[in-house]
Protein backbone atom coordinates (compact mmCIF):
# COMPACT_ATOMS: atom_id res chain seq x y z
CA UNK A 1 0.00 0.00 0.00
CA UNK A 2 1.37 3.47 -0.89
CA UNK A 3 1.66 5.72 1.67
CA UNK A 4 -0.90 7.71 0.20
CA UNK A 5 -3.44 5.32 0.78
CA UNK A 6 -2.75 4.38 4.53
CA UNK A 7 -3.03 8.14 5.48
CA UNK A 8 -6.06 8.05 4.05
CA UNK A 9 -6.76 4.80 6.18
CA UNK A 10 -5.65 6.78 9.09
CA UNK A 11 -7.94 9.37 8.74
CA UNK A 12 -10.97 7.67 8.36
CA UNK A 13 -9.87 5.56 11.39
CA UNK A 14 -10.06 8.95 13.04
CA UNK A 15 -13.36 9.63 11.87
CA UNK A 16 -15.18 6.81 13.33
CA UNK A 17 -13.41 7.12 16.76
CA UNK A 18 -14.46 10.70 17.14
CA UNK A 19 -18.54 9.15 15.58
CA UNK A 20 -18.65 6.81 18.34
CA UNK A 21 -17.66 9.11 21.07
CA UNK A 22 -20.27 11.10 19.43
CA UNK A 23 -22.92 8.44 19.53
CA UNK A 24 -21.58 7.40 23.39
CA UNK A 25 -22.29 11.13 24.40
CA UNK A 26 -25.60 11.73 22.99
CA UNK A 27 -26.89 8.38 24.80
CA UNK A 28 -25.50 9.18 28.33
CA UNK A 29 -27.33 12.16 27.64
CA UNK A 30 -30.55 10.90 26.78
CA UNK A 31 -30.15 8.32 29.82
CA UNK A 32 -29.94 11.35 31.79
CA UNK A 33 -33.02 13.25 30.34
CA UNK A 34 -35.16 10.04 30.85
CA UNK A 35 -34.22 9.60 34.69
CA UNK A 36 -37.21 10.35 36.72
CA UNK A 37 -37.87 13.69 38.56
CA UNK A 38 -39.37 14.06 41.55
CA UNK A 39 -43.31 15.10 40.81
CA UNK A 40 -43.89 18.34 42.65
CA UNK A 41 -46.62 18.35 45.29
CA UNK A 42 -48.55 21.39 47.34
CA UNK A 43 -50.66 20.82 50.76
CA UNK A 44 -54.35 21.24 51.01
CA UNK A 45 -54.28 24.72 52.80
CA UNK A 46 -57.32 26.26 53.72
CA UNK A 47 -57.96 30.08 52.87
CA UNK A 48 -59.72 32.04 49.94
CA UNK A 49 -60.48 31.09 46.69
CA UNK A 50 -61.89 33.79 44.03
CA UNK A 51 -62.28 34.06 40.45
CA UNK A 52 -61.80 37.44 38.76
CA UNK A 53 -62.32 38.67 35.40
CA UNK A 54 -59.64 41.20 34.09
CA UNK A 55 -59.73 44.43 31.74
CA UNK A 56 -57.34 47.68 31.09
CA UNK A 57 -58.93 51.02 31.32
CA UNK A 58 -58.39 54.71 31.41
CA UNK A 59 -58.51 56.92 34.35
CA UNK A 60 -61.41 60.05 33.99
CA UNK A 61 -63.60 62.22 35.86
CA UNK A 62 -67.14 60.48 36.14
CA UNK A 63 -68.55 64.16 36.32
CA UNK A 64 -67.38 67.19 35.86
CA UNK A 65 -68.23 70.84 36.93
CA UNK A 66 -68.38 73.84 34.88
CA UNK A 67 -67.41 76.96 37.27
CA UNK A 68 -67.96 80.56 35.92
CA UNK A 69 -68.63 84.25 36.97
CA UNK A 70 -71.88 85.52 37.60
CA UNK A 71 -70.86 88.88 35.92
CA UNK A 72 -68.70 90.71 33.06
CA UNK A 73 -64.82 91.84 34.33
CA UNK A 74 -61.23 91.56 34.05
CA UNK A 75 -59.72 89.08 35.80
CA UNK A 76 -57.42 89.89 38.48
CA UNK A 77 -56.58 87.28 40.44
CA UNK A 78 -55.99 83.40 39.76
CA UNK A 79 -55.08 81.34 42.00
CA UNK A 80 -55.32 77.66 39.95
CA UNK A 81 -53.67 75.63 37.05
CA UNK A 82 -55.05 72.68 35.82
CA UNK A 83 -53.78 69.69 37.43
CA UNK A 84 -54.26 71.46 41.05
CA UNK A 85 -56.02 69.71 44.05
CA UNK A 86 -57.99 72.51 45.46
CA UNK A 87 -60.04 71.91 48.90
CA UNK A 88 -63.78 73.20 49.46
CA UNK A 89 -64.25 76.87 49.54
CA UNK A 90 -60.74 77.95 48.08
CA UNK A 91 -60.92 81.11 46.15
CA UNK A 92 -59.90 79.77 42.73
CA UNK A 93 -60.19 83.72 40.75
CA UNK A 94 -61.62 87.09 41.00
CA UNK A 95 -62.87 89.70 38.29
CA UNK A 96 -62.75 92.95 39.11
CA UNK A 97 -65.77 93.68 41.91
CA UNK A 98 -65.39 97.42 41.64
CA UNK A 99 -68.88 98.02 39.89
CA UNK A 100 -70.86 95.30 41.45
CA UNK A 101 -69.52 97.00 45.05
CA UNK A 102 -70.57 99.95 44.15
CA UNK A 103 -74.31 98.49 43.32
CA UNK A 104 -74.68 96.60 46.12
CA UNK A 105 -74.03 100.25 48.05
CA UNK A 106 -76.57 101.59 46.60
CA UNK A 107 -79.06 98.87 46.92
CA UNK A 108 -78.30 99.68 50.60
CA UNK A 109 -78.70 102.45 50.67
CA UNK A 110 -81.90 102.05 48.94
CA UNK A 111 -83.10 99.45 51.60
CA UNK A 112 -82.28 102.00 54.20
CA UNK A 113 -84.47 104.77 52.94
CA UNK A 114 -87.15 102.81 51.84
CA UNK A 115 -87.22 101.40 55.90
CA UNK A 116 -87.00 104.60 56.89
CA UNK A 117 -90.42 105.08 55.28
CA UNK A 118 -92.21 102.54 56.57
CA UNK A 119 -91.23 102.69 60.21
CA UNK A 120 -92.88 106.86 59.25
CA UNK A 121 -96.32 105.29 58.07
CA UNK A 122 -96.38 103.27 60.55
CA UNK A 123 -95.84 106.24 62.98
CA UNK A 124 -98.34 108.06 61.12
CA UNK A 125 -101.29 105.79 60.96
CA UNK A 126 -101.07 104.89 64.52
CA UNK A 127 -100.91 108.69 65.72
CA UNK A 128 -104.48 109.48 63.52
CA UNK A 129 -107.06 109.68 65.47
CA UNK A 130 -109.90 107.35 65.60
CA UNK A 131 -112.89 107.53 62.99
CA UNK A 132 -115.58 106.51 65.95
CA UNK A 133 -114.67 108.14 69.21
CA UNK A 134 -115.89 105.99 72.17
CA UNK A 135 -119.45 108.39 73.46
CA UNK A 136 -119.43 108.25 77.07
CA UNK A 137 -122.01 106.07 78.77
CA UNK A 138 -125.12 107.63 80.21
CA UNK A 139 -127.60 105.48 82.30
CA UNK A 140 -131.65 106.49 82.40
CA UNK A 141 -132.54 106.97 86.39
CA UNK A 142 -136.06 106.24 87.37
CA UNK A 143 -137.82 109.09 88.85
CA UNK A 144 -138.55 109.20 92.84
CA UNK A 145 -141.89 109.43 94.20
CA UNK A 146 -142.74 110.57 97.92
CA UNK A 147 -145.92 109.19 99.69
CA UNK A 148 -148.42 112.30 99.63
CA UNK A 149 -150.53 112.96 102.49
CA UNK A 150 -153.34 114.06 100.16
CA UNK A 151 -153.61 112.42 96.44
CA UNK A 152 -153.87 114.58 93.56
CA UNK A 153 -154.63 113.89 90.25
CA UNK A 154 -151.29 115.19 89.42
CA UNK A 155 -149.24 113.23 91.62
CA UNK A 156 -151.14 110.02 90.41
CA UNK A 157 -150.11 110.91 86.80
CA UNK A 158 -146.89 108.60 85.43
CA UNK A 159 -144.00 110.37 85.01
CA UNK A 160 -142.51 110.74 81.44
CA UNK A 161 -139.96 108.04 80.32
CA UNK A 162 -136.20 109.17 79.91
CA UNK A 163 -135.07 107.56 76.54
CA UNK A 164 -131.90 105.11 77.42
CA UNK A 165 -128.68 105.07 75.94
CA UNK A 166 -128.18 103.52 72.81
CA UNK A 167 -125.93 100.54 72.64
CA UNK A 168 -125.66 100.59 68.98
CA UNK A 169 -122.53 102.05 67.64
CA UNK A 170 -124.76 103.07 64.24
CA UNK A 171 -126.63 105.50 66.42
CA UNK A 172 -123.81 107.21 67.79
CA UNK A 173 -120.75 107.55 64.43
CA UNK A 174 -122.43 104.76 62.15
CA UNK A 175 -124.31 107.37 59.88
CA UNK A 176 -120.82 109.56 59.84
CA UNK A 177 -118.90 109.65 56.82
CA UNK A 178 -115.34 107.68 56.92
CA UNK A 179 -112.41 109.04 58.29
CA UNK A 180 -109.85 109.54 54.71
CA UNK A 181 -107.17 110.52 57.14
CA UNK A 182 -107.05 106.96 58.28
CA UNK A 183 -107.84 105.90 54.70
CA UNK A 184 -104.01 108.04 53.31
CA UNK A 185 -102.77 106.81 55.97
CA UNK A 186 -102.77 102.77 54.95
CA UNK A 187 -102.42 103.65 51.29
CA UNK A 188 -99.42 105.31 52.91
CA UNK A 189 -97.97 102.39 54.47
CA UNK A 190 -98.58 99.51 51.75
CA UNK A 191 -96.45 101.95 49.26
CA UNK A 192 -93.65 102.23 51.90
CA UNK A 193 -93.51 98.17 52.01
CA UNK A 194 -93.96 97.76 48.39
CA UNK A 195 -90.99 100.05 48.10
CA UNK A 196 -89.27 98.62 50.69
CA UNK A 197 -89.32 95.00 49.17
CA UNK A 198 -88.84 96.42 45.89
CA UNK A 199 -85.64 97.47 47.72
CA UNK A 200 -84.53 94.56 49.34
CA UNK A 201 -84.88 92.53 46.05
CA UNK A 202 -82.58 94.69 44.19
CA UNK A 203 -79.70 94.45 46.99
CA UNK A 204 -80.23 90.74 47.16
CA UNK A 205 -79.64 90.90 43.35
CA UNK A 206 -76.77 93.11 43.70
CA UNK A 207 -75.00 91.22 45.90
CA UNK A 208 -75.49 87.81 44.10
CA UNK A 209 -73.41 90.16 41.44
CA UNK A 210 -71.14 90.88 43.27
CA UNK A 211 -70.40 87.23 45.25
CA UNK A 212 -69.48 86.33 41.57
CA UNK A 213 -66.98 88.35 41.17
CA UNK A 214 -65.38 85.46 43.50
CA UNK A 215 -64.79 81.75 42.07
CA UNK A 216 -64.54 79.21 44.96
CA UNK A 217 -64.47 75.19 44.73
CA UNK A 218 -67.83 73.97 45.63
CA UNK A 219 -66.05 70.58 46.25
CA UNK A 220 -62.59 69.50 46.94
CA UNK A 221 -61.30 67.84 43.51
CA UNK A 222 -58.56 68.71 40.84
CA UNK A 223 -58.46 71.24 38.39
CA UNK A 224 -59.13 69.83 34.69
CA UNK A 225 -58.86 73.23 32.72
CA UNK A 226 -58.59 76.86 33.11
CA UNK A 227 -60.26 79.06 30.16
CA UNK A 228 -57.96 82.46 30.92
CA UNK A 229 -55.42 84.31 32.58
CA UNK A 230 -55.16 87.27 35.13
CA UNK A 231 -56.10 90.60 32.61
CA UNK A 232 -58.21 88.45 30.32
CA UNK A 233 -62.28 88.77 30.82
CA UNK A 234 -64.03 86.34 32.60
CA UNK A 235 -66.80 84.15 31.42
CA UNK A 236 -69.65 81.82 33.27
CA UNK A 237 -67.29 78.64 31.41
CA UNK A 238 -63.95 79.51 33.01
CA UNK A 239 -62.83 76.53 35.45
CA UNK A 240 -63.54 73.08 34.96
CA UNK A 241 -63.29 71.04 37.86
CA UNK A 242 -63.60 67.37 38.38
CA UNK A 243 -64.36 66.27 42.14
CA UNK A 244 -61.93 63.76 43.91
CA UNK A 245 -64.60 61.12 44.65
CA UNK A 246 -65.48 61.56 41.18
CA UNK A 247 -62.49 59.61 39.70
CA UNK A 248 -63.20 56.76 37.96
CA UNK A 249 -61.85 53.76 35.48
CA UNK A 250 -63.33 53.10 32.47
CA UNK A 251 -62.94 49.51 31.42
CA UNK A 252 -64.08 47.44 28.79
CA UNK A 253 -64.99 43.78 28.94
CA UNK A 254 -66.18 40.91 26.50
CA UNK A 255 -69.11 39.48 26.37
CA UNK A 256 -67.96 36.03 28.41
CA UNK A 257 -66.74 38.85 30.56
CA UNK A 258 -69.93 40.95 31.06
CA UNK A 259 -72.11 37.96 32.09
CA UNK A 260 -70.44 37.79 35.39
CA UNK A 261 -70.14 41.53 35.95
CA UNK A 262 -72.46 43.06 38.46
CA UNK A 263 -72.99 46.19 40.72
CA UNK A 264 -71.21 46.78 43.91
CA UNK A 265 -68.61 44.37 42.97
CA UNK A 266 -65.24 44.53 44.51
CA UNK A 267 -62.13 45.33 42.11
CA UNK A 268 -58.29 45.80 42.33
CA UNK A 269 -56.68 48.67 40.86
CA UNK A 270 -52.78 48.96 39.60
CA UNK A 271 -51.40 51.92 37.89
CA UNK A 272 -48.39 51.04 35.85
CA UNK A 273 -46.58 54.38 37.08
CA UNK A 274 -47.10 52.80 40.59
CA UNK A 275 -45.33 49.10 40.30
CA UNK A 276 -46.32 46.91 43.66
CA UNK A 277 -49.29 49.29 44.76
CA UNK A 278 -52.79 48.01 44.76
CA UNK A 279 -55.64 49.69 45.53
CA UNK A 280 -59.46 48.90 46.10
CA UNK A 281 -62.59 49.73 43.78
CA UNK A 282 -65.95 49.46 43.17
CA UNK A 283 -67.90 48.65 40.18
CA UNK A 284 -70.49 51.30 39.90
CA UNK A 285 -71.72 51.24 36.40
CA UNK A 286 -72.15 49.04 33.35
CA UNK A 287 -72.98 50.18 30.15
CA UNK A 288 -76.36 48.64 28.62
CA UNK A 289 -75.29 48.57 25.20
CA UNK A 290 -72.04 47.57 23.86
CA UNK A 291 -69.83 48.58 20.84
CA UNK A 292 -68.17 46.86 18.54
CA UNK A 293 -64.27 47.08 17.38
CA UNK A 294 -62.97 44.13 14.83
CA UNK A 295 -65.88 42.37 15.04
CA UNK A 296 -65.40 41.50 18.72
CA UNK A 297 -68.51 43.17 21.24
CA UNK A 298 -66.96 44.91 24.17
CA UNK A 299 -69.27 46.62 26.78
CA UNK A 300 -68.01 49.52 29.17
CA UNK A 301 -68.11 49.49 32.68
CA UNK A 302 -67.06 52.04 35.57
CA UNK A 303 -65.09 51.10 38.38
CA UNK A 304 -64.92 53.67 41.28
CA UNK A 305 -61.63 54.12 43.77
CA UNK A 306 -62.67 53.58 47.18
CA UNK A 307 -59.60 56.08 47.61
CA UNK A 308 -58.31 57.33 44.96
CA UNK A 309 -54.14 58.25 45.06
CA UNK A 310 -53.90 62.09 45.41
CA UNK A 311 -51.21 62.51 42.31
CA UNK A 312 -53.63 60.25 40.34
CA UNK A 313 -53.55 61.84 36.26
CA UNK A 314 -56.55 61.66 34.37
CA UNK A 315 -56.25 59.72 31.34
CA UNK A 316 -53.78 57.35 32.78
CA UNK A 317 -53.89 53.64 31.77
CA UNK A 318 -55.02 51.45 34.44
CA UNK A 319 -55.79 47.55 35.23
CA UNK A 320 -58.38 46.10 37.22
CA UNK A 321 -59.25 42.94 38.05
CA UNK A 322 -63.00 42.42 39.55
CA UNK A 323 -64.17 39.48 41.90
CA UNK A 324 -67.20 38.11 40.23
CA UNK A 325 -67.46 34.89 42.84
CA UNK A 326 -65.55 34.03 46.01
CA UNK A 327 -65.32 31.63 48.76
CA UNK A 328 -63.68 32.33 51.97
CA UNK A 329 -62.65 29.74 54.77
CA UNK A 330 -61.88 26.65 52.65
CA UNK A 331 -60.28 23.67 51.87
CA UNK A 332 -58.46 24.66 48.28
CA UNK A 333 -55.70 23.15 46.28
CA UNK A 334 -53.87 24.22 42.98
CA UNK A 335 -56.64 23.88 40.28
CA UNK A 336 -53.22 21.58 38.38
CA UNK A 337 -53.77 18.89 41.07
CA UNK A 338 -57.15 18.17 39.68
CA UNK A 339 -57.96 15.73 36.85
CA UNK A 340 -60.87 13.85 35.21
CA UNK A 341 -63.29 16.84 36.24
CA UNK A 342 -66.98 15.77 35.71
CA UNK A 343 -69.21 18.47 36.93
CA UNK A 344 -68.70 18.38 40.55
CA UNK A 345 -66.27 16.29 41.03
CA UNK A 346 -62.76 15.40 40.32
CA UNK A 347 -59.55 13.24 40.46
CA UNK A 348 -56.67 14.13 42.69
CA UNK A 349 -53.03 12.38 43.51
CA UNK A 350 -52.48 12.17 47.23
CA UNK A 351 -48.99 11.48 48.20
CA UNK A 352 -48.70 9.56 51.86
CA UNK A 353 -46.33 7.00 53.65
CA UNK A 354 -44.31 7.10 50.40
CA UNK A 355 -46.50 5.81 48.27
CA UNK A 356 -49.39 7.82 45.84
CA UNK A 357 -53.17 7.51 45.89
CA UNK A 358 -55.37 8.26 44.21
CA UNK A 359 -58.77 9.59 45.20
CA UNK A 360 -62.15 11.00 43.90
CA UNK A 361 -62.96 14.08 45.27
CA UNK A 362 -65.86 16.88 45.31
CA UNK A 363 -65.19 20.29 43.99
CA UNK A 364 -66.51 23.89 44.60
CA UNK A 365 -65.79 27.16 43.32
CA UNK A 366 -62.79 26.75 40.62
CA UNK A 367 -60.83 30.11 40.43
CA UNK A 368 -58.41 31.98 38.97
CA UNK A 369 -54.97 29.36 40.37
CA UNK A 370 -57.34 27.08 43.01
CA UNK A 371 -60.13 25.03 43.56
CA UNK A 372 -62.13 24.31 46.72
CA UNK A 373 -62.50 20.74 47.63
CA UNK A 374 -65.76 20.52 49.82
CA UNK A 375 -64.75 16.67 50.52
CA UNK A 376 -62.14 13.76 50.36
CA UNK A 377 -58.97 15.60 51.54
CA UNK A 378 -58.39 17.69 54.52
CA UNK A 379 -55.97 20.04 55.50
CA UNK A 380 -52.30 18.94 55.77
CA UNK A 381 -52.83 16.33 52.86
CA UNK A 382 -50.28 16.72 50.21
CA UNK A 383 -51.43 16.53 46.26
CA UNK A 384 -49.42 15.52 43.32
CA UNK A 385 -49.86 19.34 41.23
CA UNK A 386 -47.93 17.52 38.32
CA UNK A 387 -46.61 14.16 37.04
CA UNK A 388 -43.42 13.06 35.99
CA UNK A 389 -42.93 13.05 32.29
Amino acid sequence: MSLRGRRAGWIAAAVLIVLAAVAVTVVITRGGDTATAAPSTSKVTRGDVSLTVSAAGTVQAQASRTLGFSSTGTVTELDVKAGDTVAPGQVLAKIDATAAQAAVNSASQAVSSAQDAVDNANAELNATPSPCPTAPTTHASAPTTHPSPSPSRSATRAAPAVPAASTNPRSSCGSQPPNRSSNSGTDALLSAQQRLNNAELTLTQAQARLDGTVITAPIAGKILSVAGSIGAAGGSNFIVLAGASDVVIRAQFTEAEIANLALKQVAKITLPDQTGTTYTGTVIQIDPAGTISNRLVRYGALVAFDTAPANLLYGQSADVAVTTQSATDVLHVPSTAISDRKGATGTVFVQADGHVEKRTVQLGLRGDVDTEVTSGLAEGDEVLTSAAT
